[in-house]
């Protein structure tokens, strides 16, 4: 008896240890497809690496699922250019950007570390590069748009809901405690004071000031030009192109052209850049889902109680 108790517990274990096999093989099934597709081409041709700018840009990116196509956060992609200037079978680079902007920091950072490279580099848009994307596009080489593309939205925005007298109406009043003047300035909870708005104006103009030395800079274009289209408006690929803000018309053919040109090379072959997915992301993103589902009722109620999303200037672009 003992000895069929033994086999069937074996038996539970083998299953165990098959389904951990399947599950690693499954996930270097993936990143093998996702990460490394095309490498099976015509090794002969000069490569040209397409790495993804998606979405809105921050440092270290969403929450969202690893196996997802979004390109992560900027660290990611400056680490994909890193290691596309490092291949030597690379012999240029074409961001294609599809984000409506981020965060200043963010676009700032991605946009330097595309002007360090030594590569070709080409700016490929998608259905939109706007605001911050287009900060990030502006510091490559060439700027390919399709002719619907929305791009432009030079400008910064710092614009929040403001409901105080929505809290007066139903009797909540905000008692400020606070170490320092301004410590609270822009909370939600309050109107802000003439000095206070003059003080976060200035901020964002001096943001804005940054942005359009980047843009001037970048596009060697006259500053008082980019000052000049600096409104926050957003224009079409047709628009851009004949305000001087991107150069060529067209689609991922067109880029590759231009890429091709620009590294002096002919018939290459374009090779997909993306993050690299490993085992221990899949598990690490699932057990941070599973940490924040337990947690949810504790920070959603704690969050009606704090104010730390608001203490400071918002501001993005």
């Amino acid at each position: 008896m003992a000895t069929r108790r033994k086999g069937v517990k074996w038996g539970n274990d083998k299953h165990i240890v098959l389904a951990v096999i399947l599950v690693i093989a499954i996930i270097v099934a993936i990143s093998w497809i996702t990460f490394d597709r095309g490498s099976k081409a015509d090794i002969t041709k000069p490569k040209i690496a397409v790495i993804p700018v998606h979405g809105t840009l921050t440092l270290y990116g969403n929450s969202g699922s690893v196996l997802s196509e979004g390109s992560g956060g900027v660290q990611d992609i400056i680490k994909l250019i890193e290691k596309a200037e490092n291949d030597i079978t690379v012999k240029a680079i074409i961001l294609e950007i599809n984000s409506p902007g981020g965060t200043v920091v963010a676009s700032e950072e991605l946009a330097t570390a595309i002007k360090n490279t030594k590569k070709p580099t080409v700016a490929w848009m998608r259905e939109v590069a706007a605001s911050g994307g287009y900060w990030v596009a502006s510091a490559c080489d060439i700027i390919v748009a399709d002719p619907a593309t929305i791009t432009g939205s030079i400008g910064v925005i710092g614009s929040y809901l403001q409901f105080s007298e929505l809290m007066e109406t139903y009797g909540i009043e905000y008692e400020r405690l606070v170490s320092g003047e301004y410590k609270d300035m822009g909370s939600p909870y309050k109107e802000l004071t003439p000095e206070e708005r003059r003080i976060m104006q200035n901020k964002i103009n001096a943001i804005n000031g940054i942005f359009i030395s980047a843009i001037s800079e970048n596009r060697n274009m006259d500053r008082k030009y980019v000052e000049s289209l600096a409104t926050g408006e957003i224009f079409l690929g047709t628009e851009a192109k004949e305000l001087n803000l991107v150069d060529e018309l067209g689609s991922k053919a067109k880029a590759q052209s231009a890429a091709e040109n620009l590294a002096g090379i002919e018939d290459s072959k374009l090779a997909k850049f993306k993050k690299e997915i490993t085992f221990w992301d899949v598990i690490n993103q699932r057990t941070q889902t599973g940490a924040y589902w337990i947690g949810r009722g504790i920070g959603d109620a704690w969050n009606i109680f704090t104010q730390e999303d608001s203490k400071a200037i918002k501001a993005e672009i």
